[in-house]
């Protein structure tokens, strides 16, 4: 990294109809390097379907850390929680819940406070939702990462002695 770009300090904002191209292949690169062993074939739902999910909805948002106005730095977004996940089942009331998803930063730009920045803006969108809590899973194997959610404010709720060594945490929304 060059002097020039240390000096520059990322804008966090939703995504816009010109930029869901751009998001998604920062997100689905990411996510390559992250989980290997996945299949990126085909694109998750949320993102085959990005407009209804992210755009359309008065619950869901994509957020993006841009340097400048074409590169993205990172990601993250939120969607109601569906209750598909065992591990949590029953733990929230129908609607109660956002499920934080997609939170990446890109390998040059970690440990800058990015991840930070996405956190804090999306939990600051999300207090004008109807929410009363912020869930997320995340995994062992994944550097720092418990940790990072940790210093968020986020506790565990659950943990999960699977071969994804899955981690599920939630925080009280703000309001």
């Amino acid at each position: 990294m060059d002097f020039l770009t240390q000096l520059q300090i990322p804008t966090v904002v939703p995504v816009q109809a010109h930029q869901i191209h751009d998001a998604i292949n920062f997100a689905m690169r990411v996510r390559r390097e992250v989980f290997p062993m996945m299949d990126h074939t085909r694109l998750p739902v949320d993102f085959e379907q990005f407009r209804e999910h992210y755009l359309g909805s008065d619950d869901a948002i994509f957020l993006v850390a841009m340097l400048g106005d074409v590169n993205i730095v990172g990601s993250i977004g939120i969607l109601p929680y569906d209750g598909r996940i065992e591990a949590v089942q029953g733990r929230y009331a129908a609607q109660s819940a956002a499920e934080i998803v997609k939170c990446y930063v890109d390998p040059a730009y970690r440990r800058f406070g990015i991840g930070s920045m996405l956190v804090n803006e999306l939990e600051n969108v999300v207090k004008d939702m109807h929410y009363s809590t912020l869930y997320l899973h995340t995994h062992r194997f994944l550097p720092g990462a418990v940790d990072f959610w940790k210093r968020q404010g986020y506790t565990i709720i659950n943990e999960q002695d699977d071969d994804w060594q899955t981690v599920h945490m939630e925080k009280l929304a703000r309001k």
